[in-house]
Protein backbone atom coordinates (compact mmCIF):
# COMPACT_ATOMS: atom_id res chain seq x y z
CA UNK A 1 0.00 0.00 0.00
CA UNK A 2 1.22 2.97 -0.98
CA UNK A 3 1.30 6.58 1.62
CA UNK A 4 -1.55 8.88 1.67
CA UNK A 5 -0.10 12.11 -0.45
CA UNK A 6 0.11 15.36 1.41
CA UNK A 7 -2.20 16.61 -1.53
CA UNK A 8 -4.91 13.84 -0.64
CA UNK A 9 -5.14 14.65 3.01
CA UNK A 10 -6.02 17.94 1.83
CA UNK A 11 -8.51 17.17 -0.48
CA UNK A 12 -10.06 15.11 2.23
CA UNK A 13 -9.48 17.56 4.60
CA UNK A 14 -11.40 20.86 2.72
CA UNK A 15 -13.69 18.38 0.38
CA UNK A 16 -14.83 15.12 1.68
CA UNK A 17 -14.43 15.00 5.34
CA UNK A 18 -17.41 18.02 5.83
CA UNK A 19 -19.39 15.22 3.57
CA UNK A 20 -19.01 12.05 5.78
CA UNK A 21 -21.35 14.00 8.45
CA UNK A 22 -23.12 15.85 6.58
CA UNK A 23 -21.88 19.61 5.81
CA UNK A 24 -21.50 21.60 3.28
CA UNK A 25 -18.43 23.98 3.83
CA UNK A 26 -19.37 27.69 2.51
CA UNK A 27 -17.46 29.05 -0.64
CA UNK A 28 -15.78 31.40 1.99
CA UNK A 29 -14.71 28.86 4.27
CA UNK A 30 -13.10 26.61 1.38
CA UNK A 31 -11.64 29.77 0.15
CA UNK A 32 -9.71 30.51 3.40
CA UNK A 33 -8.67 26.70 3.69
CA UNK A 34 -7.07 26.35 0.52
CA UNK A 35 -4.93 29.13 1.55
CA UNK A 36 -4.34 27.85 5.17
CA UNK A 37 -2.88 24.32 3.98
CA UNK A 38 -1.08 25.80 1.30
CA UNK A 39 0.83 28.62 3.71
CA UNK A 40 -0.53 28.95 7.14
CA UNK A 41 2.11 31.77 7.81
CA UNK A 42 1.67 33.60 5.10
CA UNK A 43 -2.31 33.26 4.67
CA UNK A 44 -1.93 34.63 8.48
CA UNK A 45 -0.51 37.85 6.95
CA UNK A 46 -3.24 38.13 4.18
CA UNK A 47 -5.93 38.10 6.28
CA UNK A 48 -5.74 36.70 10.05
CA UNK A 49 -3.30 39.87 10.61
CA UNK A 50 -5.49 42.36 8.26
CA UNK A 51 -8.37 41.18 10.31
CA UNK A 52 -7.00 41.80 14.09
CA UNK A 53 -5.35 45.02 13.14
CA UNK A 54 -8.98 46.23 11.54
CA UNK A 55 -10.89 44.88 15.18
CA UNK A 56 -8.40 47.70 16.71
CA UNK A 57 -8.59 50.34 14.29
CA UNK A 58 -12.36 50.39 13.86
CA UNK A 59 -13.00 49.96 17.68
CA UNK A 60 -10.44 53.09 18.05
CA UNK A 61 -11.98 55.08 15.31
CA UNK A 62 -15.85 54.15 16.57
CA UNK A 63 -14.69 55.26 19.91
CA UNK A 64 -12.38 58.07 19.58
CA UNK A 65 -13.45 59.87 16.42
CA UNK A 66 -17.11 59.02 16.01
CA UNK A 67 -17.94 59.15 19.44
CA UNK A 68 -19.70 56.14 18.94
CA UNK A 69 -19.58 52.65 21.33
CA UNK A 70 -20.34 49.75 18.81
CA UNK A 71 -20.39 45.97 20.60
CA UNK A 72 -17.74 43.89 19.99
CA UNK A 73 -20.08 41.90 18.21
CA UNK A 74 -20.69 44.50 16.17
CA UNK A 75 -17.44 45.76 14.84
CA UNK A 76 -16.33 41.83 14.85
CA UNK A 77 -18.57 41.01 11.92
CA UNK A 78 -17.90 44.69 9.92
CA UNK A 79 -14.40 44.03 9.98
CA UNK A 80 -14.83 40.34 8.95
CA UNK A 81 -17.02 41.25 6.29
CA UNK A 82 -14.97 44.19 5.03
CA UNK A 83 -11.80 42.04 4.97
CA UNK A 84 -13.25 39.27 3.31
CA UNK A 85 -14.96 40.83 0.71
CA UNK A 86 -11.36 42.82 0.05
CA UNK A 87 -9.81 39.22 0.06
CA UNK A 88 -12.38 37.86 -2.59
CA UNK A 89 -11.36 40.05 -4.90
CA UNK A 90 -8.22 40.64 -4.39
CA UNK A 91 -7.51 37.24 -5.34
CA UNK A 92 -9.54 37.63 -8.49
CA UNK A 93 -8.50 41.29 -10.13
CA UNK A 94 -4.67 42.15 -10.40
CA UNK A 95 -5.08 45.73 -9.45
CA UNK A 96 -6.48 45.38 -6.31
CA UNK A 97 -4.62 42.77 -5.59
CA UNK A 98 -1.47 45.22 -5.90
CA UNK A 99 -4.03 47.56 -3.43
CA UNK A 100 -5.08 44.55 -1.12
CA UNK A 101 -1.27 43.84 -0.51
CA UNK A 102 0.02 47.52 0.42
CA UNK A 103 -3.09 48.47 2.22
CA UNK A 104 -1.92 45.41 5.46
CA UNK A 105 1.17 47.43 6.39
CA UNK A 106 -0.83 51.11 5.38
CA UNK A 107 -3.68 49.11 8.32
CA UNK A 108 -0.76 48.87 10.95
CA UNK A 109 0.49 52.46 10.27
CA UNK A 110 -3.03 53.74 10.82
CA UNK A 111 -3.73 51.99 13.84
CA UNK A 112 -0.69 52.88 15.48
CA UNK A 113 -1.39 56.75 14.80
CA UNK A 114 -4.47 56.62 16.41
CA UNK A 115 -2.46 54.88 19.83
CA UNK A 116 0.18 57.54 19.68
CA UNK A 117 -2.75 60.19 19.91
CA UNK A 118 -5.33 59.01 21.66
CA UNK A 119 -4.18 56.63 23.73
CA UNK A 120 -0.39 57.36 24.74
CA UNK A 121 0.17 60.29 27.12
CA UNK A 122 3.92 61.14 26.57
CA UNK A 123 5.79 62.87 23.13
CA UNK A 124 9.06 60.55 24.02
CA UNK A 125 6.60 57.31 24.99
CA UNK A 126 4.68 57.79 22.44
CA UNK A 127 6.93 57.73 19.72
CA UNK A 128 8.49 54.56 21.37
CA UNK A 129 5.25 52.95 21.41
CA UNK A 130 4.48 54.06 17.77
CA UNK A 131 7.96 52.17 16.18
CA UNK A 132 7.56 49.38 18.37
CA UNK A 133 3.68 48.67 17.56
CA UNK A 134 3.46 50.36 14.26
CA UNK A 135 6.40 51.01 11.98
CA UNK A 136 8.43 47.77 12.60
CA UNK A 137 5.50 45.66 12.45
CA UNK A 138 4.34 47.73 9.21
CA UNK A 139 8.03 47.25 7.64
CA UNK A 140 7.51 43.34 8.11
CA UNK A 141 3.99 42.95 7.04
CA UNK A 142 4.62 45.05 3.92
CA UNK A 143 7.53 43.09 3.20
CA UNK A 144 5.80 39.69 3.55
CA UNK A 145 2.13 40.59 1.94
CA UNK A 146 4.00 42.25 -0.81
CA UNK A 147 6.34 39.32 -1.74
CA UNK A 148 4.98 36.19 -0.84
CA UNK A 149 1.94 37.34 -0.17
CA UNK A 150 1.25 38.90 -3.24
CA UNK A 151 2.67 35.86 -5.47
CA UNK A 152 -0.13 33.50 -3.55
CA UNK A 153 -2.73 35.60 -4.18
CA UNK A 154 -2.11 35.78 -7.33
CA UNK A 155 -1.77 31.76 -7.82
CA UNK A 156 -4.57 31.04 -6.10
CA UNK A 157 -2.84 29.02 -3.58
CA UNK A 158 -2.71 26.35 -5.95
CA UNK A 159 0.63 25.01 -6.26
CA UNK A 160 0.35 23.70 -9.69
CA UNK A 161 -0.48 27.08 -11.56
CA UNK A 162 2.68 29.14 -11.12
CA UNK A 163 4.86 26.02 -12.84
CA UNK A 164 2.12 25.38 -15.59
CA UNK A 165 1.40 28.75 -16.13
CA UNK A 166 5.18 29.34 -16.88
CA UNK A 167 5.90 26.52 -19.01
CA UNK A 168 2.30 27.92 -21.00
CA UNK A 169 4.25 31.48 -21.23
CA UNK A 170 6.82 29.46 -23.02
CA UNK A 171 5.17 27.74 -25.40
CA UNK A 172 6.25 24.37 -23.54
CA UNK A 173 2.82 23.11 -23.85
CA UNK A 174 2.83 19.46 -23.21
CA UNK A 175 4.40 20.27 -19.85
CA UNK A 176 1.79 23.29 -19.15
CA UNK A 177 -0.97 20.99 -19.92
CA UNK A 178 0.46 18.39 -17.02
CA UNK A 179 -0.08 21.25 -14.06
CA UNK A 180 -2.98 23.20 -15.24
CA UNK A 181 -5.22 20.44 -15.82
CA UNK A 182 -4.12 18.64 -12.22
CA UNK A 183 -5.13 22.81 -10.72
CA UNK A 184 -7.74 22.58 -13.23
CA UNK A 185 -10.12 19.71 -11.64
CA UNK A 186 -8.91 21.20 -8.09
CA UNK A 187 -11.58 24.12 -9.87
CA UNK A 188 -8.51 26.68 -9.97
CA UNK A 189 -10.08 29.23 -12.18
CA UNK A 190 -6.82 30.40 -14.20
CA UNK A 191 -5.75 27.21 -14.90
CA UNK A 192 -9.55 26.88 -16.44
CA UNK A 193 -8.96 29.94 -18.31
CA UNK A 194 -5.81 28.96 -19.54
CA UNK A 195 -7.06 25.31 -20.86
CA UNK A 196 -9.70 27.20 -22.15
CA UNK A 197 -7.05 29.25 -24.01
CA UNK A 198 -5.09 26.33 -25.14
CA UNK A 199 -8.27 24.42 -26.78
CA UNK A 200 -9.62 27.65 -28.57
CA UNK A 201 -5.87 28.46 -30.21
CA UNK A 202 -5.03 24.53 -30.21
CA UNK A 203 -2.00 24.67 -28.04
CA UNK A 204 -0.85 21.59 -27.11
CA UNK A 205 -4.67 20.70 -27.64
CA UNK A 206 -6.71 19.69 -30.77
CA UNK A 207 -8.18 23.32 -31.86
CA UNK A 208 -11.70 22.61 -29.80
CA UNK A 209 -13.98 26.21 -29.35
CA UNK A 210 -16.91 24.55 -27.48
CA UNK A 211 -14.53 23.00 -24.97
CA UNK A 212 -12.69 26.15 -25.19
CA UNK A 213 -15.88 28.19 -24.14
CA UNK A 214 -16.75 26.25 -21.72
CA UNK A 215 -13.72 25.82 -19.87
CA UNK A 216 -13.95 30.05 -20.18
CA UNK A 217 -17.43 30.03 -18.61
CA UNK A 218 -16.29 27.84 -15.72
CA UNK A 219 -13.74 30.14 -15.12
CA UNK A 220 -15.91 32.96 -15.51
CA UNK A 221 -18.55 31.52 -12.94
CA UNK A 222 -15.65 31.48 -10.43
CA UNK A 223 -15.60 35.05 -10.54
CA UNK A 224 -12.13 35.64 -13.27
CA UNK A 225 -12.99 38.82 -14.89
CA UNK A 226 -10.68 38.13 -17.68
CA UNK A 227 -12.18 34.74 -18.60
CA UNK A 228 -15.67 36.14 -18.55
CA UNK A 229 -14.34 38.81 -21.13
CA UNK A 230 -12.62 35.69 -23.26
CA UNK A 231 -15.75 33.87 -23.33
CA UNK A 232 -18.10 36.51 -24.39
CA UNK A 233 -15.57 36.93 -27.13
CA UNK A 234 -15.15 33.53 -28.37
CA UNK A 235 -19.11 33.02 -28.17
CA UNK A 236 -19.67 35.96 -30.26
CA UNK A 237 -18.14 34.86 -32.58
CA UNK A 238 -19.49 30.99 -33.33
CA UNK A 239 -21.55 29.91 -35.99
CA UNK A 240 -25.23 28.44 -35.71
CA UNK A 241 -23.46 25.24 -35.57
CA UNK A 242 -21.39 25.76 -32.75
CA UNK A 243 -24.33 27.66 -31.00
CA UNK A 244 -26.00 24.68 -30.99
CA UNK A 245 -22.93 22.64 -30.08
CA UNK A 246 -22.24 24.45 -27.09
CA UNK A 247 -25.95 24.54 -25.74
CA UNK A 248 -26.60 20.95 -26.13
CA UNK A 249 -23.77 18.67 -26.65
CA UNK A 250 -21.76 19.70 -23.82
CA UNK A 251 -24.17 20.45 -21.39
CA UNK A 252 -24.38 17.18 -19.78
CA UNK A 253 -20.83 16.97 -19.37
CA UNK A 254 -18.88 17.47 -15.78
CA UNK A 255 -15.92 19.34 -15.85
CA UNK A 256 -13.53 16.38 -15.25
CA UNK A 257 -15.08 14.95 -18.86
CA UNK A 258 -13.31 18.25 -20.49
CA UNK A 259 -10.14 17.17 -20.06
Amino acid sequence: MGLISKNNLKLVATEYAPMLVGLRIPGFVKIHLRYLFSNPFIWGVLFLAPFIIGLFTVSSFSRNVLKTNPSDWQIFLIVLFLIALAFYFAERNRTFRVIYVRAIPTMVIINGVFIYIFDVGSLFGGLVVFSVLALLPAWLLGKLSMGMGYRMLSNGADRSYRPGRDFYMDGQYDEALVHLERAAKRGHMKSLYLLGHANEHGNGLELDRIKAAWLYEKSAKKGYRRAQIAFESLSASFSVEEKEAFESDLAPSGINDLF
